[in-house]
């Protein structure tokens, strides 16, 4: 002990081991505390784990009915897995910021009789991965895969879609129905579905209606008609379906209509129908080879957004970005704009064909109906004045000549301005906060991209550099210490 080289030395070996421990023991304490009071700094590209400002917005707007978010896994078990701790970090946040939203945990092996009102004929029993969301009297129920985007080609999530999902979701819950309604039984288009589903996330209920056998309901907000193959009952009809229609937009109702080229023809009561609204289809299809996407017969239409007129408040968000996404309208024939003012109602086009663009008859496929800028999708709106100079109310007709606007492939990611365009109709149409503001949030690349000559170099400088540094180091400082 009197040694002084083995007194100091022993003193500077404690101290090093006190100063681990007591760093490991902060560290555990904080990291503790941040966990269990969900205190982290967002340090990644597109600040995955905050709320952003847009959601904010709307989450602070809603109408404070008290919300839960329920999760049935214990919360230390969803810590150690990684997709169930981000959906539960998010929640958290939520209930920290917004007072109306709590979350709790059901262990619905230990209380099945808690988890029996979120169970249905449909669906008999929830799994522990799933997520609720409720209001006491009404509940969505949401896999864990819902609050992700998934890569349809390597089948692995690259970004976190929880602002839109629990937004939409709260939405849901927080306002008064917004009613959706699909016309059946005309023969209409298998891809209605991808529709239904971004009515259902954007926050409406989503409703099927055979007209021919039910009136429309009066809280409809907007009437969906996507490609029909078989007309509507008109007035020489036992049932007159077109004068349902008419009277649903008297009321002040909203109807979007897609129609299919090859079968627009067989639909003149309907065609006749939308002459009063001042649009007609040309039966022929539009062909563009300087500008489509992915098929050389340019049938996959790349359109150019309206930057005049009604029709340019629905793409107004893309137009401005700095690189607006492409909107594909592929299939489609022309939309004619019969006036556009008349009898208070309004018509412009929302997309347009480029001046490259030429339509073929339907008929041979050869002979030229018209050629240069066309309307691939317009809208007609109606002004109408309340009453003692009171507010105006509006109401729309959305038209497109094609049923492959919301095709999955167009849809997918954020490559296309597609479902842009129809969360922007349904923002119009609902009179409500739509979250179309709400994009993913993909994850930042974390992997390692380097060439071989790159990691030849990193190889030899960490396998061999550095350990000869500190060799040279140690030498220095024990030949200092005995010489000098």
């Amino acid at each position: 002990m009197k040694n002084k080289k083995l007194k100091y030395g022993s003193f500077a070996v404690g101290m090093t081991v006190a100063v681990l421990v007591v760093l490991i023991l902060a560290n555990g304490l904080l990291s503790a505390v941040a966990q269990r009071k969900n205190l982290y700094l967002d340090m990644t590209t597109e600040q995955i784990y905050s709320i952003s400002d847009e959601a904010d917005a709307i989450f602070s707007s809603l109408s404070q009915k008290p919300i839960e978010i329920i999760f049935f896994t214990e919360p230390d078990v969803m810590l150690g897995k990684e997709e169930q701790k981000m959906v539960y970090e998010y929640a958290l946040k939520l209930q920290d910021r917004y007072d109306y939203i709590t979350v709790k945990y059901i262990d619905s092996i230990e209380n099945p009789e808690l988890v029996e009102p979120y169970l249905s004929s449909e669906k008999p029993r929830v799994l522990t991965t799933e997520v609720v969301i409720t209001n006491g009297s009404a509940f969505r129920c949401f896999a864990l895969s819902k609050f992700f985007t998934k890569d349809s080609q390597t089948e692995t999530y690259f970004a976190f879609d929880a602002e839109f999902r629990f937004a939409s979701a709260l939405m849901q819950l927080s306002y008064d129905s917004m009613l959706a309604c699909f016309t059946v039984n005309h023969g209409e288009a298998a891809s209605s579905d991808r529709m239904r589903d971004m009515f259902a996330d954007a926050g409406f209920e989503v409703r099927d209606i055979d007209i021919m056998t039910e009136d429309i309901p009066e809280d409809t907000r907007v009437l969906i008609i996507n490609s029909p193959t078989r007309d509507f009952a008109g007035a020489d009809d036992d049932v007159n379906e077109i004068k349902k229609i008419d009277t649903y937009l008297d009321n002040m109702g909203n109807l979007m209509v897609f129609t299919d080229p090859s079968a627009t023809t067989n639909l003149p009561n309907l065609n006749e129908f939308l002459t009063e609204w001042g649009i007609a289809f040309t039966p022929a299809q539009i062909e563009d080879k300087d500008n489509c996407i992915g098929d050389k017969a340019g049938l996959a239409v790349v359109a150019q957004y309206t930057a005049e007129g009604d029709g340019a408040s629905l793409n107004k968000l893309l137009r401005e970005e700095e690189n607006p996404p492409k909107t594909v309208v592929a299939n489609a024939m022309p939309v004619e704009i019969l006036w556009t003012q008349h009898n208070g109602i309004s018509v412009s086009p929302i997309l347009e064909t480029y001046e490259t663009a030429t339509a073929y008859s339907i008929a041979d496929n050869k002979t030229v109906v018209t050629e240069g800028v066309m309307p691939l999708m317009t809208v007609s709106m109606k002004k109408t004045p309340g009453e003692d100079n009171g507010e105006t109310y509006y109401n729309y007709v959305l038209c497109a000549g094609t049923k492959s606007f919301t095709d999955e492939k167009y849809l997918r990611g954020s490559t296309y301005g597609n479902g842009d365009i129809i969360y922007a109709a349904m923002r119009a149409f609902g009179k409500e906060m739509v979250p179309v503001d709400l994009d993913f949030k993909v994850f930042d690349d974390q992997t390692l991209t380097v060439e071989l000559t790159e990691a030849n170099v990193w190889t030899v400088t960490l396998t061999a550099l550095m350990p000869s540094v500190v060799a040279v180091v140690g030498a220095v400082v024990l030949i200092r210490r005995k010489y000098l």
